[in-house]
């Protein structure tokens, strides 16, 4: 994890997603990239941006005589280097301009997320940023945010200072803290992904469309309607979930529902977690060997129940019709995925590569390979 030296190159990146949209912001940064923003802009009062001046500030103006398009350029940083943004207006042929335009003052174009690779000192906080951009819902967001802003930095710095004293102890105690969250790691812009499987007419593809809100399932009293794997992004107490409403599974079924119970037991086999439904107003089909630990939920509670439902320890009962128990399925579901939460500020293993090299450093304290697991941390 050494930091990169900052080069001499001054870089150019769109910040903003492409299409067509009101604004556009666009970052400047390198040795030259006050510079040429001086060259390029003139006031809208006359005149050039000043030679000195402090973060913070900004300007309104256009860009000089070749994009009669009015700006704001706002000055962000000036040591070690300069960091410049343009806001403007953002069309595909007023960036594609601005940005020739910097091209032809010798400014090298690149995209946004190799800008921070670039041009950040702590390439943890460059990763973060680009990992913060795909962050699916607003609480994983907010955990990406304190990596971001330094909470795993300053926990991998603890764990290096304990392995330079010699403190394995200490180095233990950070890494068993970071490990206690690479599951939830892994998943901060990838979703989770939750199987809904059982047998046929246990209302499955209906228990998927209550907890997305919509219709997202063909529902029918038909057995082996459903014969494909048919996924619908959620969020689940602020956890991005893959749902996955697969075919009934049953014996004897024909060629065509037989290749989607395949599938379906694929997806359960695969899946981070597997919701097995039994329906309580007939005899439950309980899971076979293809779900993965599932987790029983009983559907169809609105209706006279035909079996013992509390001799089921663990099983959470829902109607997919009237919505009954849809808020305890929730919880249970979000304590399945995330048994627990990370309080604010706490430090995340951020990224599946992260999780690893907090693993693999982990064993090597446990087999007393301490030089091995400094030099893991260095060299990553």
């Amino acid at each position: 994890m050494n930091l990169p030296q900052t080069g001499s190159e001054t870089y150019v990146a769109c910040l903003t997603p492409p299409g067509v949209a009101a604004l556009a912001t666009l970052a400047l940064r390198g040795p030259d990239a006050w510079e040429i923003a001086r060259s390029i802009f003139q006031l809208r009062t006359g005149g050039r941006l000043p030679a000195d001046s402090t973060p913070g500030r900004f300007w309104l103006g256009r860009l000089g005589e070749e994009i009669a398009d009015q700006a704001v350029f706002a000055l962000k940083r000036v040591q070690p280097v300069p960091w410049v943004e343009l806001h403007c207006h953002g069309g595909r042929e007023v960036i594609r301009m601005i940005l020739e335009l910097f091209e032809l003052r010798g400014v090298r174009v690149v995209a946004w997320p190799e800008l921070e690779r670039l041009t950040v000192e702590d390439p943890l906080q460059a990763s973060a940023a680009a990992a913060l951009a795909e962050a699916p819902t607003a609480r994983t967001a907010a955990i990406l945010l304190d990596q971001y802003q330094g909470a795993f930095r300053r926990a991998v710095d603890a764990a290096r200072a304990g392995l330079a004293d010699n403190d394995t102890e200490k180095a233990g105690r950070v890494l068993a803290d970071l490990e206690r969250y690479s599951n939830l790691g892994r998943h901060l812009t990838t979703p989770w992904r939750v199987t809904v499987a059982g047998a046929p007419n246990v209302g499955k593809s209906s228990l998927v469309n209550a907890l997305a809100g919509y219709q997202r399932c063909i529902v029918t009293a038909t057995p082996g309607t459903t014969r494909d794997v048919v996924t619908t992004l959620v969020a689940i107490d602020g956890w991005p979930v893959e749902l996955a409403d697969t075919a009934g599974l049953r014996s004897g079924a024909e060629t065509l529902e037989e290749a989607g119970i395949g599938l379906a037991r694929a997806a359960a086999g695969m899946a981070d977690l597997c919701l097995w439904v039994v329906d309580a107003s007939a005899p439950p089909v309980w899971p076979d060997a293809a779900a993965s630990s599932p987790r029983i939920v009983v559907n169809k509670i609105d209706l006279p129940a035909v079996w013992d439902i509390a001799a089921t320890p663990g099983a959470v009962a829902v109607s997919a019709l009237t919505k009954e128990g849809l808020p305890e399925l929730c919880q249970a579901i979000a304590s399945w995925l995330v048994p627990e939460a990370p309080p604010a500020g706490a430090a995340v293993p951020f990224t599946p590569a992260l999780c690893d090299q907090v693993a693999e450093v982990q064993a090597l304290i446990a087999a007393g390979e301490t030089e091995k697991a400094a030099r893991a941390f260095k060299d990553a």
